[in-house]
């Protein structure tokens, strides 16, 4: 069996309050189960890493996401680190955790660096208090400088700064001030994305009641375009469609998502995705899996039996060859026609002959020897665009529309 290096992500629930936009699978709970919750995600890696998919793989790289890993003791990041590296035999080239800048100490922060962990990703949101208190966030403009503070004189050299935009009654002033501040700390990575409401959240209470006022479409646009021409005067390079860089600091882990890589999720709610490397007429093209997402039932049941699954879903060609669109569209590079050629035997325009030469025509994507990939126009559309990349069986017969796009018909 054909084994390849794997990306891992570790998802810690737990939080000290739940934001109003937030529909992650998080928990604000008065007492963390810190070491119950740590023995059973050592306990869910000693049982995937030794299966035959998995058995004879490295870890590329790691991700501590949430909630807020920050709050788990750095004894207990030591632990997971350790038992992950001595699957490897070597420590992976990059380990990033999130934390939230209202709870780091430069102590705490020290610690974590002599671990190995390379990439700091602070969720910061706003540097207005106004927008922070709207977006129920407990930390102030003055703990996210103190947390970067702090973190460079840890040692870290590799800081990512959370962005949102378009949130209630926002102005463009507002956001370009932002920006001013995020330039001003000169982190090597941003993360900007707009504020979506979803169903069951606080906010879209408040969405669907009318209290909640949001930028008009136009603004929002206004908002995307002061975004990227901000930052690309920082020289920091758009990489995928929420996601900023200077030169040597694309997030690794993240990449592995947008370029189809294998990857193993542990905690309550992770996925985890093995890509099947088949023949034409191999009916299963990949694999997917999703534990429990109660934390609780999550712990009982990895410690009894070492998996927690929820569910399993094996992917067809056609599942596959929609995610390969879906997922490489995010990304500035697009969908690299050799890897798709090698791994579906079929050429892109094949599978999509009318509706690339639409969006070619339209200018909402670029077509090269090398790649498809979206326009400068399309980034801004991306959403509309990307979901026109349905399984190929059915994309022949659909359309969208939108408000600045044409009906697109293949």
């Amino acid at each position: 069996m054909e084994t390849t290096d794997f990306s891992l992500y570790i998802h810690i629930p737990y939080c000290l309050h739940k934001c109003p936009y937030c529909d992650f699978n998080t928990y604000a709970v008065n007492r963390i189960p810190e070491k119950e919750y740590t023995n059973a995600l050592l306990a869910e890696f000693d049982a995937l890493a030794s299966l035959p998919d998995w058995r004879e793989s490295q870890v590329r790289t790691i991700y501590f996401g949430g909630g807020t890993p920050s709050l788990f003791s750095a004894e207990s990041i030591e632990k997971l680190i350790t038992t992950f590296t001595e699957h490897n035999g070597s420590v992976p080239g990059e380990i990033t955790l999130e934390a939230n800048p209202g709870s780091l100490t430069y102590d705490y922060l020290a610690a974590l660096r002599t671990l190995g962990i390379t990439r700091l990703s602070l969720g910061a949101q706003s540097f207005s208090q106004k927008n922070l208190s709207i977006l129920g966030r407990i930390h102030t403009p003055e703990d996210i400088e103190l947390a970067v503070a702090y973190a460079r004189d840890a040692g870290f050299h590799n800081i990512n700064l959370d962005l949102m935009y378009g949130l209630p009654e926002q102005t463009v002033p507002e956001l370009e001030a932002d920006l001013a501040r995020y330039i001003t700390l000169r982190p090597e990575h941003i993360s900007a994305y707009g504020l979506t409401i979803e169903k069951g959240t606080p906010f879209y209470q408040r969405y669907k009641k009318g209290s909640l006022v949001l930028p008009e479409e136009d603004i929002l646009v206004h908002m995307i375009e002061v975004v990227n021409s901000s930052l690309k005067k920082q020289l920091y390079e758009r990489y995928e469609i929420s996601n900023f860089a200077r030169a040597g600091f694309k997030a690794i882990h993240n990449m592995a998502y947008w370029e189809n890589h294998n990857y193993i999720g542990l905690g309550a709610g992770a996925h985890s995705y093995r890509v099947q490397q088949q023949d034409p007429e191999t009916p299963v093209w990949g694999r997917r899996y999703a534990n429990l997402a109660d934390p609780a039932l999550y712990i009982n049941k990895t410690m009894s039996t070492g998996r927690a699954h929820a569910w399993e879903e094996l992917l067809s060609k056609s599942d596959a060859i929609f995610e390969m669109f879906f997922l490489g569209l995010r990304t500035s590079s697009g969908v690299s026609k050799d890897s798709f050629s090698k791994r579906f035997h079929c050429k892109p325009e094949d599978v999509y002959p009318g509706l690339i030469e639409d969006l070619y025509n339209k200018d909402m994507i670029e077509v090269t020897p090398d790649a498809i990939r979206l326009t400068e126009a399309g980034f801004l559309l991306a959403d509309s665009i990307i979901e026109h990349f349905t399984h190929p069986a059915t994309a022949a017969t659909r359309g969208i529309r939108h408000p600045q796009l044409d009906t697109i018909s293949s």
